[in-house]
């Protein structure tokens, strides 16, 4: 059984297994299924991985990850532009785009202060402060809402480091052999078939134009490259 994210993101990869192959769950249920053992691996997220890289296995093919712009990691806020000693209300289903978030604001010379909320959606994010992160999902609603939107967390973080955002990768509790990774990497091949009509359904699902869903899925990619490569090591010299 493998666990997949519970976002469009991952629509076109889920489309290429049967039901009874995989789950689709938030990162970070996905991890408590594999440490419980209910999964064989698990698509969770890269910080996730990272925190816990002495039990688990990185599995060296399906991730989420972009080619550089993100579309669905946003910095929002209600005032329309970006000033210094900024609050910000954070989803808590993130925790990889919320490292790259200080990363960019760090490097931009920007001092902030970010609160954790249990909700997701831009509107509640916005109640209470002036800026949010929002991600999945929930972003890509925000292309159709009322909410300023200040930055592409992923591209950011692209142009400011020269590295491809990872979001999300899959580990295991146990090693993988080599024709199970052969498996995995003939449903990421097989993916692109489902990319238009994953498009056309989460456009009508989201009420936004279905051109913005064709390039949503265009920079993603699942794919396990020199480039991810990269990104992980890069984010385990910070995280340890």
């Amino acid at each position: 059984m493998i666990g997949l994210i519970n976002l469009s993101h991952s629509d076109p990869l889920s489309m290429t297994f049967s039901p009874d192959e995989i789950v689709r769950k938030s990162a970070a249920d996905n991890y408590r299924d594999l440490e419980e053992g209910r999964t064989e691996i698990g698509m969770v997220s890269l910080v996730t991985y990272l925190e816990h890289s002495d039990k688990l296995n990185l599995v060296k093919s399906i991730n989420i990850h972009t080619k550089a712009n993100s579309i669905s990691t946003i910095l929002l806020s209600r005032s329309g532009y970006l000033k210094n000693n900024i609050k910000i209300n954070v989803t808590s289903l993130t925790k990889t785009t919320e490292f790259y978030l200080k990363l960019v604001l760090e490097k931009m010379g920007i001092s902030f202060e970010l609160k954790e909320s249990g909700y997701s959606d831009y509107e509640n994010l916005l109640k209470d402060a002036d800026y949010a992160l929002v991600i999945g999902d929930e972003a890509i609603k925000a292309y159709s809402g009322s909410a300023n939107i200040l930055l592409d967390v992923g591209l950011e973080f692209s142009k400011l480091y020269g590295l491809e955002p990872v979001y999300a990768v899959a580990a295991s509790r146990n090693a993988i052999d080599n024709a199970r990774i052969s498996d995995l990497d003939r449903h990421i091949e097989d993916s692109k078939k489902y990319i238009k009509e994953s498009a056309e359904k989460n456009s009508l699902k989201f009420h936004v134009k279905r051109e913005l869903m064709e390039e949503y899925y265009r920079v993603m990619d699942y794919s396990f490259n020199n480039s991810v490569m990269k990104t992980i090591e890069f984010a385990r010299k910070i995280i340890g």
